[in-house]
Parts: C-alpha cells; sequence; structure tokens
C-alpha cells in the first residue's frame, strides 16, 4: 500500500523543473485566477460574462415574484439540480477509482512506460494521485453546496415576499443572490472536474500536463469569462 505521510514523499513532485512550471501554471489558472474571478467581476462588471448572467437571472426572479409561479421556479431549477446531482455522484466514484489506484499505486507506477526519470517517480506519482482526490472532493463538496442553495430557493420562492423582506430585505435581490450562488457552486463545481484532466495527463507527461493547463486557462478567459468583450474589440 503507498502513503504519502512522509515530507520527502511529497517533495519528490519538485525533484524536477518541469514538475515544478507545470504545478505553478496549474495552482495560477485554477485555484488563483478563480479566487480572484469574483473581484475582477466588481472591478470589470461591463466585461465579465458573470456579471451580465447574474443580470439576466434577477430579472427572471422579478418576472417570477410578479406572476407567483412557484411550479415555473420548480422545473427550472430541476436540469441544474439534476446536473448538480450527477456530478457529485460522479466526483464521488471517481474519488473512490483513484483512491484505489493510489492503494496500488507501486504496481500502477511499474506498469506504466517511463517517460522521464522524475515524472514516474513512485512518491511523486502517489502524490499526483492524492492531487486527484482532493480535485474530487472539492469538486463533490461544491456540487453538495448547489445542491443545498437549489434546495432551499425552490422550497422558500412560494414565501409571502412581506415575510422576506421583514426578515432578509428585498425579495428579489435575496433570491437572486441565492440561485446565484446556487449557480457559481455549480460553475466551480464542473471546474474542478475540469482541473482533473491535466493532473491525470501529469501521470504521464509534464509537458502535456502544462499544455492542457494552458489550454483550460485561455478557454477560460477568453471563450468564457471574458468572451463578451474580446468579441466586441473583434
Amino acid at each position: 500500500m503507498s502513503s504519502i505521510h512522509s515530507p520527502l514523499q511529497w517533495l519528490a513532485i519538485f525533484a524536477d523543473p518541469v514538475d515544478v512550471l507545470g504545478l505553478l501554471v496549474f495552482v495560477l489558472v485554477f485555484p488563483v485566477y478563480h479566487g480572484f474571478y469574483p473581484w475582477l467581476v466588481r472591478l470589470f462588471p461591463g466585461r465579465a460574462a458573470k456579471a451580465r448572467v447574474d443580470l439576466f437571472r434577477r430579472s427572471w426572479i422579478e418576472e417570477l415574484l410578479k406572476r407567483r409561479d412557484v411550479m415555473a421556479a420548480a422545473q427550472q431549477t430541476r436540469n441544474l439540480t439534476m446536473v448538480n446531482s450527477l456530478l457529485a455522484s460522479s466526483a464521488l466514484i471517481l474519488m473512490g477509482v483513484t483512491a484505489n489506484v493510489l492503494i496500488r499505486s507501486p504496481q500502477f507506477t511499474q506498469a506504466t512506460s517511463p517517460l522521464t526519470e522524475w515524472s514516474l517517480h513512485p512518491d511523486a506519482q502517489a502524490v499526483k494521485l492524492f492531487l486527484l482526490i482532493i480535485v474530487f472532493a472539492v469538486a463533490f463538496s461544491y456540487s453538495m453546496t448547489s445542491l443545498r442553495h437549489l434546495g432551499h430557493f425552490v422550497l422558500v420562492i412560494g414565501a409571502d415576499p412581506e415575510v422576506i423582506r421583514e426578515h432578509e430585505g428585498d425579495p428579489v435581490e435575496y433570491f437572486t443572490a441565492l440561485i446565484n450562488r446556487a449557480s457559481n457552486r455549480y460553475t466551480l463545481a464542473v471546474r474542478s472536474l475540469y482541473s482533473a484532466s491535466p493532473i491525470f495527463v501529469w501521470l504521464f507527461d509534464q509537458w502535456f500536463f502544462i499544455a492542457l493547463t494552458l489550454f483550460w486557462g485561455i478557454k477560460f478567459i477568453g471563450f468564457q469569462d471574458f468572451a463578451h468583450t474580446l468579441k466586441r474589440r473583434s
């Protein structure tokens, strides 16, 4: 059984400068960028896709409250609920599969073709597999949090708006913030699963790891989060 309790085993992943570079790029593209993205949305509200989608959701909430159509709210959030449930179960299954591979990592390492001296170092491989487990756990956590917000939204959308106003303020703001939190956690769950693909490739090749990480970074910035701004300039 492989273990990664020794600090020296964690240091094995830093033995090759290419691995260090790849890990740095990965951290910048995934945790750092997504940590700063809400701040960028507030700084450039007219350029970020999230700001526009949040505005659209607010308009949707306003119409729902005007019509008092609880059934439409439940039906329109059903797809997001189903997708989050699928993401949560998939992340849980992938966590278990990866944990099983981690336990058998010495056999896994010996069965692969050596690409570089350090990329298939047994301790480094174990650390990479452990990072995969962390990524799947994060995806599972975000999916479950999104489901909790969605469940609360469906539960209270039929409440008297005056009761909401008395305890939480403007009902439109309250429900908009609630559905935005659910949608944002769903996005983070999906992107956590996206981040698993570079780490998986990292098990076999360092340069593919860097290339795939950069691909996701370009896709997020140029084709999703700020695509509207780039289209307007073209």
